[in-house]
C-alpha cells in the first residue's frame, strides 16, 4: 500500500457534530465513550496497509520515531516487532492526516475543545502478536505534566481490538480524580499510576475493556486511568491514538512545546499538507524532571 494522497492546501467549514444521549452521558459518568464506524473497514484497512509498509520496511522513515523492541532478527517477522509506536506519524503521511486527524476526528474536537484546535500528539500504537508489550496504568495528564485538564483523547481501531490480543482497558468514572503523582518501578517503561492505588481503584469501580472493530475509535477524558495488558494472542493489532488541544492552552502551559499542527482555525479545517504549524512564543525548553520511585 503506498500513501498516494495528493498534496493540497484548502480550508473548508467544519461540519457539526455532537454526542448522542448515550454518549454524553458515558462522557460525564464513566469519562468515555465508543464512536462505532467513524471511518469505513475498506478506509482502516488502506491506513493499515501504509502502516505495516513502514514497520516491514528494512529502514524506516527516518521521521519517524521507533521504539525498537527485543529480539530483533533479520525475518519480516521480526521487523515487524520492533516497533510498539510510531510518533508523529501523521506528520508524514496525508492520507492518515487527513482521513483522521482533520477528517473523521476534527468535528468531535470542535465539540469539546472549541473553533481553535491544534493536535497535541499522535501516534501509531502497534502490538504485535505475542510480544506486544504493556502499557501501565497512567492518566495521560500525569505524563505530560503542563497543568492542562482539558485536551481530548482518541484511540482508533485498525484492527480488531480485543480481549486477547490487548485492548485498552478504562477505570470508569475515574476521569474525576485529582491528577495523581506518576511514580517509576523497576520494570516501568514510563511513569505510571502507583499500584497500590490502582488496586484500590480496581477493587471499587471495577475495569472496562473497549473491545473495537476496526474504524472504530473510543474518546476519553485526559485523566482517566487507562492500561493496555500484553499482547499474548497470535493476532497483532495497530491502532492510531490523537489528542487535540487549543492555543490558548498551549500558551498557558508550563511546559514547552515543539510546534504543533493546526486542525482549526475558526471552526475551518487546516487540511494543508504538509501541515501547517503553531509556534507558542517565549517558550524555553527545560527538560522536567525525572519521575521519582516507588516505596513499594
Amino acid at each position: 500500500m503506498t500513501d498516494t494522497t495528493s498534496h493540497y492546501s484548502t480550508e473548508t467549514k467544519i461540519q457539526y457534530w455532537k454526542p448522542t444521549s448515550q454518549q454524553q452521558c458515558d462522557w460525564d459518568e464513566k469519562g468515555y465513550f465508543i464512536m462505532p464506524n467513524v471511518v469505513s473497514s475498506e478506509a482502516a484497512a488502506e491506513m493499515r496497509g501504509v502502516i505495516k509498509n513502514v514497520i516491514l520496511s528494512p529502514e524506516p522513515d527516518a521521521r519517524t520515531d521507533i521504539d525498537p523492541m527485543d529480539p530483533m532478527g533479520d525475518t519480516p517477522e521480526a521487523h515487524a516487532a520492533r516497533f510498539r509506536k510510531l510518533n508523529r506519524f501523521c506528520h508524514t503521511s496525508p492520507l492518515i492526516w487527513h482521513t483522521v486527524y482533520v477528517g473523521a476526528m476534527a468535528p468531535l474536537a470542535c465539540h469539546y475543545m472549541g473553533s481553535d484546535v491544534l493536535l497535541k500528539f499522535s501516534s501509531v500504537f502497534i502490538k504485535p502478536a505475542r510480544t506486544g508489550a504493556a502499557t501501565p496504568w497512567h492518566q495521560d495528564n500525569g505524563l505530560w505534566r503542563d497543568g492542562e485538564t482539558e485536551p481530548f483523547n482518541f484511540w482508533m481501531a485498525l484492527d480488531p481490538a480485543t480481549r486477547e490480543n490487548g485492548c485498552l482497558q478504562f477505570i470508569p468514572g475515574s476521569h474525576s480524580t485529582e491528577i495523581v503523582q506518576h511514580v517509576l518501578y523497576e520494570d516501568s517503561i514510563h511513569g505510571e499510576l502507583p499500584r497500590a492505588r490502582v488496586r484500590d481503584m480496581v477493587n471499587q469501580f471495577g475495569v472496562e475493556h473497549i473491545e473495537l472493530r476496526p474504524g472504530d475509535a473510543v474518546c476519553w477524558h485526559s485523566s482517566l486511568w487507562h492500561y493496555s495488558p500484553v499482547n499474548e494472542s497470535a493476532r497483532g493489532r495497530i491502532g492510531i491514538a490523537g489528542v487535540y488541544t487549543t492555543p490558548e492552552l498551549v500558551v498557558r502551559s508550563h511546559r514547552y512545546r515543539e510546534p504543533l499542527p493546526w486542525v482549526l482555525r475558526d471552526s475551518r479545517v487546516c487540511s494543508s499538507f504538509p501541515v501547517e504549524e503553531f509556534y507558542a512564543p517565549n517558550k524555553r525548553k527545560e527538560a522536567l524532571e525525572p519521575f521519582p520511585h516507588a516505596d513499594e
